[in-house]
């Protein structure tokens, strides 16, 4: 059996909750071998949160490691620390633009913070990186950074991400997620011939650090297995709702505990 390849170029998180590690986690569920390229290290305790940059030439003899390698089937891409670690990463990624898709997590807002250099990401993404991916999956906060719009309503997620499919992206995912009001947790969905809000009931459970990252590469894991992208994002949505209703639970301390890459599998 032959067992596809798929990278994660994305932040190490020491509480394995989200970045490199939750990717990996999800493409094995999908059955894929996931290979990885680190650019930064998140350490986070109940009262610090910091990310430290892995160095611009480490990152990229690990990017020419990877690129190296053959039946590579999809890239993920998620936390980038600099606009240089932008502009790299993006250059790593143009090879394969038109051979695998390539979904990006433009990642500047946490859960665990406000944000990352804001402004100066927020425009190397949308210049950099935006025009290259098959899908992208911005959260609210993230969406509002790039496009500088508020969103109060369902009706502004659909605004904000058809502004986003503008700069180039076949798919965008704008995570509404628990930030509206109302019972239902609301992503909005455009591509060229679908304009659609995805929902589910919210969960009142505090195992959501890895949602994200754990939605992204649910759908990379999919697509980059031919399955269609509508169809990979409602399973990615399911993915991630059986992740947070069975997480893990850290310690009394932590306020937020972790998605379970594994809960649909073994919690049905």
């Amino acid at each position: 059996m032959v067992v596809g390849k798929i990278i994660t170029i994305a932040g190490s998180d020491i509480l394995s909750g989200g970045g490199v590690q939750a990717d990996l986690a999800t493409f094995n569920e999908y059955g894929l071998f996931g290979l990885s390229a680190i650019t930064s290290i998140v350490t986070v305790n109940q009262h610090d949160f910091d990310i430290h940059e892995v160095p611009i030439s480490v990152l990229a003899k690990q990017l020419t490691s990877l690129g190296e390698l053959s039946d590579i089937k999809g890239i993920k891409v998620g936390l980038l620390p600099s606009v240089a670690h932008i502009d790299l990463v993006s250059q790593f990624i143009k090879q394969y633009v038109g051979q695998v898709p390539i979904v990006i997590d433009p990642v500047m807002a946490f859960k665990e913070t406000n944000s990352v250099n804001a402004s100066e990401l927020a425009t190397a993404i949308k210049q950099k990186l935006l025009p290259l991916a098959t899908v992208v999956t911005p959260n609210m906060i993230e969406a509002e950074l790039l496009t500088q719009q508020a969103i109060h309503s369902e009706a502004d997620l659909l605004t904000v991400a058809e502004m986003l499919h503008k700069i180039g992206p076949k798919t965008v995912v704008v995570k509404g997620g628990v930030r509206l009001d109302g019972d239902m947790a609301s992503d909005a969905v455009i591509s060229e011939d679908t304009k659609k809000v995805i929902k589910l009931p919210k969960i009142e459970r505090p195992f959501n650090n890895g949602a994200g990252c754990t939605f992204s590469a649910a759908i990379a894991s999919q697509i980059a297995q031919n399955v269609p992208v509508l169809m990979a994002i409602d399973d990615a949505k399911d993915f991630v709702h059986h992740g947070i209703l069975h997480g893990i639970n850290l310690n009394d301390d932590f306020k937020v505990g972790n998605v379970w890459q594994a809960a649909r599998r073994r919690k049905g």
